[in-house]
């Protein structure tokens, strides 16, 4: 069904090959090993779809199935604004990535909110980030803003958050705001 001429079927497909990963991640990394080599853009795009819990994991083998296993080989600056920021407002993150690499490297780039939990703990959530090649000993900046508006599945609280910027699946920069209610 993976080849089904329907889209709708072949992400109906994607989306319970994402279910099976959250519990049996093997099983989906087999899958990718066997049916990524090859593939044609439909199929593709199928097993992005598929393998996205398991990359924002920074599951090894599925990044490795995907080209992106390879630390960054360079240099990152992280920036978040505002430093405090309220509840309903937006943080904007900046992102200077800098190659010291001969080569080009492909990349993925996400970030870890770590939110402000009831009993004072943190718990991260991965947002999806970018995804590039970075050319040899190129610079580049990426700009993201991140809303802290209310969301029905998230309860925020006050307090210190963290940040972290993840490139293939590898924390490679930090950085705190306040949030006030």
């Amino acid at each position: 069904m993976q080849d089904d001429p329907s889209a709708y079927v072949r992400r109906s497909v994607a989306n319970h090959l994402n279910d099976i990963a959250k519990d049996h991640p093997a099983v989906v990394a087999d899958w990718l090993d066997e049916h990524l080599p090859g593939a044609g853009a439909e199929r593709r795009t199928l097993l992005r779809h598929a393998s996205r819990s398991l990359i924002k994991q920074g599951d090894r083998r599925v990044l490795a199935a995907w080209g992106l296993d390879r630390p960054l080989r360079g240099e990152v600056q992280l920036q978040l604004a505002p430093t405090r920021a309220l509840l309903g407002g937006e943080l904007t993150l900046n992102v200077t990535l800098h190659s010291t690499a001969a080569r080009a490297q492909k990349l993925a780039v996400d970030y870890a909110l770590h939110h402000v939990k009831a009993d004072g703990t943190l718990s991260p959530k991965v947002f999806k980030g970018w995804t590039l090649t970075l050319a040899a000993h190129e610079q580049r900046v990426l700009v993201k803003r991140h809303s802290l508006r209310p969301v029905t599945v998230r309860h925020y609280h006050a307090g210190r958050h963290a940040l972290e910027l993840l490139v293939n699946g590898r924390v490679v920069a930090s950085a705190h705001f306040d949030l006030g209610l």
